[in-house]
């Protein structure tokens, strides 16, 4: 990977964390949690997830961003469950 992929990967990571912080605040009104999951969040995570593993990884960066950057109390289950799927799928694409 040379600087400037990982550069643009770091760049788009603090874009996604910005505009998870939009969204959430645009789409909760309440301070903190709520005791569900929200769909688009773990989606776009599990996406990223599986994204940061392949050429696509800057665009993965970019969506598992999104549910870190949300507003306190939001997308912690969403971002721990992305990151999960991104290391099993790196430990099963190099486990040969």
């Amino acid at each position: 990977m040379d600087l400037f992929n990982l550069n643009l990967s770091i760049v788009l990571f603090i874009i996604g964390n910005f505009v998870g912080l939009e969204y959430s605040y645009r789409r909760y009104t309440t301070p903190y949690a709520e005791k569900k999951i929200d769909k688009i969040a773990l989606i776009l995570s599990v996406v990223g997830g599986l994204l940061i593993n392949t050429p696509l990884y800057a665009v993965g960066c970019f969506l598992i961003g999104f549910p870190l950057g949300m507003r306190p109390g939001y997308g912690r289950i969403e971002f721990v469950v992305g990151g999960i799927i991104a290391l099993l799928t790196y430990l099963i694409l190099n486990s040969y």
